[in-house]
């Protein structure tokens, strides 16, 4: 494959999860991967963060505000990271809304409160859970005066996964971080950089700017710090699908736009050791991309669960193809370990917190 001249960069990228991708699908048998489950009850299991070393998943629980920690090895070590709130939370709608990892010792927490959105830091030690109300840093991201901007109401059992929920992405160098998806009148995409532990002003400078009706329905950083985000594109009304952008701050210029194919994208994560981009969501029906399932993409209903997005070449022009690698009703998270261990959260009715490990058919010993 030639590289494009404009933008090497994210040609790399994707073709290293083209490559990586396939050499995982010849390992795989054409059948649901190998899984193993984490959490089963947290009925509102939710957001999900892992630092580099892939050693502990972080959980947002949606409905408490409690953010629990786990061993996705070893899923009978569990304990609080970031401890329940006081108060009512059902008295209001504020509360953690998306976490993520600066490093092993320090978590980041999206909140959104009665008067506008802001980022707290968490200090994290094995036999303590840090206290909500004393982070070892708190930003604000904005203040709406005359008006409430709170965080989304928290997801209940049953209720639709987080579509349109903003989101937070740590760079890998940790150097800086973006949120995503935040409501007017809020940029769309913020950033701030990250110094130590301690994280600057966030501002909307240098980040991409989008049309006033759009906003991403996931974000994430790849191994070369491009911010990636997933978003509709309301100049294509031919489809109703889901694109991928490129972008490499601090320069706003959209340097990749390619369509997933997918209907709906509820969350993304790059693999740190091949590059290859994760996404959970639903397909188109009859137009759901290839699948490593055993199922071909003209399934009657939309399949729903975890996809790997290949790079492909389609008549000359550089393109992304979709591959449903786990079906898995109401996808709502994902966070990648490594090749063999991508954790989603799932599920309607009750949340479920799985490994995955997509080099496995399901029976294998």
């Amino acid at each position: 494959m030639a590289l494009t001249p404009w933008a090497p960069v994210v040609w790399l990228a994707l073709a290293c999860g083209l490559w990586c991708g396939q050499a995982l699908a010849r390992a795989a048998v054409a059948r649901e991967p190998q899984r193993t489950v984490l959490i089963h009850d947290m009925p509102a299991a939710g957001d999900l963060a892992a630092p580099a070393n892939g050693q502990t998943v972080y959980v947002l629980d949606e409905s408490s505000g409690e953010i629990v920690a786990i061993d996705p090895f070893e899923p009978t070590k569990r304990w609080t990271a970031v401890a329940v709130a006081s108060g009512d939370r059902k008295a209001s709608t504020s509360g953690p809304v998306a976490i993520g990892c600066i490093d092993t010792s320090m978590l980041a927490v999206l909140l959104g409160t009665d008067e506008g959105w802001l980022l707290q830091t968490h200090r994290l030690q094995p036999s303590k859970a840090a206290d909500p109300a004393k982070p070892a840093q708190a930003v604000v991201i904005g203040r709406t005066p005359g008006q409430t901007a709170t965080a989304a109401p928290a997801s209940a059992p049953g209720s639709p996964a987080r579509d349109g929920r903003p989101c937070l992405a740590v760079s890998p160098s940790r150097d800086w971080l973006g949120v995503c998806g935040l409501p007017a009148p809020f940029p769309a995409v913020v950033r701030a950089p990250i110094a130590g532990a301690r994280i600057g002003p966030v501002s909307a400078r240098g980040c991409p700017v989008l049309p006033a009706d759009v906003l991403p329905t996931a974000a994430t950083i790849s191994s070369a710090e491009e911010l990636v985000l997933l978003t509709p594109d309301p100049a294509d009304r031919l489809t109703a699908g889901i694109f991928v952008s490129f972008y490499l701050p601090p320069d706003p210029r959209r340097l990749l736009h390619l369509d997933t194919s997918l209907s709906r994208i509820r969350d993304a994560a790059f693999c740190r050791a091949d590059g290859t981009l994760w996404v959970v969501g639903v397909g188109v029906a009859g137009e759901a991309g290839r699948s490593d399932t055993g199922n071909n993409g003209s399934a009657a209903s939309a399949p729903e669960g975890l996809w790997r997005i290949d790079a492909v070449m389609r008549n000359g022009r550089q393109s992304a193809e979709a591959v449903l690698i786990a079906r898995l009703d109401g996808a709502c998270a994902v966070t990648c370990l490594s090749e063999r261990a991508i954790v989603v959260t799932h599920g309607r009715e009750q949340r479920t917190v799985s490994r995955i490990d997509p080099t496995q058919s399901a029976s294998t010993p």
